[in-house]
């Protein structure tokens, strides 16, 4: 049996979910904030730089690079870009975006488990 057959045709019903995506509250907005933000050119430029150096202090963070006074700089431009009301808006249904992305990810990771055999850890322990 293919993964496809049936009447529940998983592929279906992961194009109802896209649907279902497309037409929420939280993914509606933030693509409504988007072309607001895309229409405003230094906004755009605004949010742009403070992705590069927020990506550019993480990856400093993740190699041990990171100090104190760099993550004290990010927070205080995060302040400033804070101000700016749609760049603000937009980052915020962001971040709902991802609360709401998560979830389903968690969901759709739970069903996954059910047929995947446990990782092993050092020990030797299976790990869910």
């Amino acid at each position: 049996m293919q993964p496809g057959d049936g009447v529940n045709n998983p592929y279906d019903k992961v194009h109802e979910l896209a649907r279902a995506i497309r037409s929420s509250e939280v993914f509606q907005e933030l693509k409504r904030l988007r072309q607001q933000i895309e229409q405003d050119p230094a906004a755009l430029r605004m949010l742009q730089d403070f992705r590069r150096q927020q990506l550019a202090y993480e990856a400093g963070r993740l190699a041990g690079q990171a100090d104190a006074q760099e993550a004290d700089r990010l927070r205080k431009l995060a302040e400033v870009v804070m101000l700016h009301q749609d760049v603000r808006q937009y980052l915020e249904a962001e971040y709902r975006w991802g609360v709401f992305w998560s979830d389903v990810q968690r969901i759709l990771a739970e069903t996954i488990e059910e047929a995947l055999l446990p990782l092993p850890t050092e020990e030797g322990e299976e790990k869910r």
